[in-house]
């Protein structure tokens, strides 16, 4: 049993390692980092059934302490005591649904492979696990390369040619994940004194190619970092070396920095022009610029200024919740309360932000300042270990030896690690990046207690009673998570055959698939939301047939669902705004819906009081219930928060003439025409 469990072990790493990144599946609400997710759940319950078949068959607790228990413990405590507290509490636990990674669970399950990994493995394996994350790597530059050359350029809504995301779904997320791989293919780069060395600098400069592809600022400035840390470090040890060592060290030096400069030339990097742009007398266009797209990532207002405000808004909720932050992943919800008029005049203006765009703000606005220095404090350490490991390589033993594994992987996990980093400040993690923050420090854990592992002892695998019976019960335990997280998966994928149904216009079918994922799992939100849009448009279109029964039967699914998905996410400002637009369309079968609907609006417009879009539809109700008052004064608060916004104007102008106010507007319409929206067919009308 012992032999079978260690060999389910290393099975379940080598996947983590190279499959997980390379996992994309078109049948789930999200196609990349939903079914990495699951899939780290999955292997987490795998291996912590293993290790127990270990523990069982050895008769003894098999844990390796390490340098870093302390601080990750803490570092989970906090995050534990910030979900406890938060304005969503199912969030905090799962992530939020569309992004799914960074809940508790996930930094939970980060934490169990981290201790796994150092109790498990010994430093033998560390260079196989580093080749097969190289070799995942391989794969999902592959891809990319093929993408740039347009090999699915009609599978997506984003120019994937000009900024590739490969199996990721986001040029950012490949980067930073590839700019940390990089230093590892450096690692056995600089090891391998064979003529096959070659291979390795050959995947270090595909990656390198990949990284150029996507396009991304943030990447590139963590593989700036990685780049001179990782060759800084090597050079200062390459000093103390023999003539003959120093020789390849600086010719392999050479070689990757002369690649470096040949692909950046070739292909331009986000802050310099290629060679054929400059023979053309062009400028490499800034990564904002360059394609369409949400303008965080290009197009539109400038990225940075963006980001700026939404930093802002981040402090903001930091502030105002500065102990415990408003919870794990909540800050798709908070960010509205505290969201800078500022972010109305900006491309970006009505689009959902649930990360803060940079994980260190992320981190202070959602968990506080408890949950900030505790991963502060891990950080810290993981960065001290590498630190001092790297030194150490330069006892007076090492100087003797030539560049092997052991002496150069502190470096490279160092310059891995500082990569992501660096890129984070700009960014966010995703599954496969955390996994690396995780499992990286266990590399350099396992290998420096290499030396200490003795010979174990040879064991009987003859089970005894009671191991039976312990086994058995690890078993049905195994079973049990297992079960949960594939109904998790399940659900999801109804969930999103539903959605897609919905989008199709084939409700009555979307609303059977949404029931059936509301009965898996009766405590997601979005489900019931999408059931009750579901509910409302099959009404709709029985309405017409004068079925009154009937509508009245899916008019009642209907509300209920929108009740229970806000009872459900109370601090969900979008389950709100929806909840108004359900409303809003069953006033077309009973106006006295709209009461609803200006409810749901008013307390919307609370939780997002800077929000234009939500102070106008609510505007747009008032009126549509004859509260000329409250219409016009909703009207002029959602002109102030943003002055180009045509609909609201125009709205403004027809409140005025109704109110006999022709004059004025008149010259709101004259404005629109003038600075918003010359030629408007519908503003010309108005104004004759």
């Amino acid at each position: 049993m012992k032999k079978a469990a260690d060999k389910g072990l290393g099975f379940c790493f080598y996947l983590l390692f190279f499959a997980v990144p390379l996992l994309v599946w078109p049948y789930t609400s999200e196609l990349f980092e939903f079914n990495k997710m699951v899939a780290v759940y999955a292997l987490t319950a795998s291996v912590a059934f293993f290790w127990a078949l270990r523990m069982v068959a050895d008769k003894r607790i098999i844990f390796r302490r390490t340098i870093l228990d302390i601080p990750l413990l803490i570092y989970l405590s906090t995050q534990l005591l910030a979900s406890l507290a938060s304005i969503d509490p199912r969030t905090s636990f799962l992530g939020y649904y569309s992004r799914f990674h960074g809940g508790f669970l996930s930094l939970l399950c980060y934490s169990l492979l981290y201790w796994a990994y150092v109790s498990n493995f010994s430093s033998k394996d560390s260079l196989k696990h580093v080749k097969a994350l190289v070799f995942s790597a391989a794969v999902v530059s592959g891809y990319a390369i093929l993408q740039h050359f347009g090999i699915d350029e009609n599978v997506w809504v984003q120019d994937v040619k000009r900024r590739v995301f490969s199996t990721f779904g986001q040029p950012n997320w490949l980067a930073t994940w590839i700019a940390a791989i990089i230093p590892l293919a450096w690692v056995i780069y600089l090891k391998d004194n064979t003529k096959k060395s070659w291979v390795w600098i050959f995947f270090a400069s595909v990656f390198y190619l990949v990284l150029l592809y996507t396009r991304s600022r943030s990447g590139f400035l963590g593989f700036a970092a990685a780049f001179f840390i990782f060759w800084g470090v090597s050079t200062t040890r390459a000093i103390a070396q023999n003539k003959n060592q120093k020789k390849i060290f600086f010719r392999k030096l050479a070689v990757s920095s002369i690649l470096i400069v040949l692909l950046s030339a070739l292909s331009s990097t986000p802050f310099s022009p290629s060679v054929t742009d400059i023979f053309k007398n062009k400028t490499a266009l800034p990564e904002s610029s360059q394609i369409t797209g949400p303008a965080l990532e290009a197009g539109g207002t400038d990225s940075g200024e963006i980001r700026k405000i939404v930093w802002r808004g981040a402090l903001e909720v930091f502030k105002h919740y500065p102990l415990l932050g408003t919870g794990v992943e909540t800050f798709a919800f908070s960010y509205y309360l505290f969201r800078p008029a500022e972010h109305n005049m900006v491309s970006e203006w009505d689009f959902l932000y649930n990360k803060a765009h940079n994980e260190y703000l992320n981190i202070l606005s959602n968990t506080g300042l408890v949950g900030f220095a505790g991963y502060l404090l891990y950080a810290g350490t993981v960065l001290y270990f590498f630190a001092k490991s790297a030194k150490s390589s330069f006892s007076e033993k090492s100087k003797k030896a030539a560049f092997t594994f052991e002496n150069t992987l502190s470096s490279g996990l160092l310059s891995g690690y500082c990569a992501v980093l660096v890129s984070n400040f700009f960014g966010f993690s995703v599954v496969a990046v955390s996994l690396l923050m995780f499992l990286f420090p266990a590399f350099l854990s396992v290998w420096e207690n290499g030396a200490k592992e003795g010979k174990e002892k040879p064991i009987r695998d003859v089970l005894s009673g009671g191991q039976k019976a312990a086994v058995l019960g690890i078993f049905l335990v195994f079973l049990f998570l297992l079960s949960r997280i594939l109904l998790y998966y399940r659900a999801d994928t109804l969930y999103a055959k539903g959605k897609a149904e919905n989008d199709r216009g084939n409700h009555l079918n979307a609303g059977k698939l949404l029931a059936r994922a509301v009965e898996i799992s009766p405590k997601e939100p979005f489900f019931h939301d999408e059931l009750a849009k579901a509910s409302v448009n099959t009404a709709l279109s029985l309405s017409k047939s004068a079925q009154s029964q009937a509508v009245q039967q899916y008019i009642d699914l209907a509300i209920e669902s929108s009740d229970k998905a806000v009872s459900l996410s109370k601090a969900n400002v979008n389950l709100l705004r929806n909840r108004a637009n359900h409303f809003i369309k069953l006033a077309t079968v009973s106006p006295v819906y709209l009461i609803e609907a200006k409810s749901a609006f008013e307390k919307a417009v609370e939780k997002a009081p800077t929000d234009a879009k939500l102070r106008y539809n609510l505007a747009l109700t008032y009126l549509r219930l004859e509260i000329h008052g409250e219409a016009r004064t909703k009207a002029e608060e959602t002109i102030r928060l943003k002055p180009d916004y045509r609909d609201a104007r125009l709205l403004y102008a027809i409140i005025l003439k109704e109110e006999g106010r022709a004059q004025e507007a008149r010259e709101e319409l004259l404005y629109i025409l003038e600075f918003i929206s010359p030629d408007d067919p519908l503003v010309l009308s108005e104004l004759e």
